[in-house]
């Protein structure tokens, strides 16, 4: 199900942009998670993959954003930060089980939605990973243009 008028919001958000075979998307992921800690930052929220290319390409480029236990973080390499991450007007939908193959239908699914009820994506696709009990599923938005109609 796709629903309408959700919004993401974060605090101390470090991120890092990458170019990555979809298949490895999760592989960065964990590498720089291990990066922040490495650097002596916690992740103490939401992670979330952003993906700034067109779904049907080859290779995606992305920007993976993390909330981080600091309000201020010192140099890191090809690490940005900013206080506040907020975007509203936002459609969602929610992905569990085999998230290898379920990511990719889900996200042409998306696409589809916003084609079809003739609206427009302001912003690149966001995929926030979570668990419950060890199970990890994630939750997919896309802004769209808040005057279409």
């Amino acid at each position: 199900m796709i629903v309408q008028g959700k919004e993401l919001a974060l605090r101390n958000v470090a991120g890092k942009s990458y170019i990555v075979d979809p298949k490895d998307l999760f592989i960065f992921l964990e590498s720089f998670c291990e990066d922040l800690e490495k650097s002596g930052l916690k992740i103490i929220g939401k992670v979330l993959v952003s993906i700034e290319s067109p779904i049907n390409m080859e290779s995606y480029e992305i920007k993976i954003l993390a909330e981080v236990d600091k309000s201020t973080i010192g140099e890191i390499e090809g690490v940005t930060f900013q206080s506040y991450f907020l975007i509203k007007n936002m459609l969602h939908t929610r992905v569990v089980g085999d998230l290898e193959k379920r990511l990719p239908v889900t996200l042409e699914k998306m696409v589809e939605y916003v084609e079809s009820n003739r609206k427009e994506i302001i912003t690149p696709i966001f995929i926030v990973l979570n668990y419950v009990e060890n199970v990890p599923y994630v939750d997919v938005y896309v802004g769209i243009d808040p005057y279409d109609e």
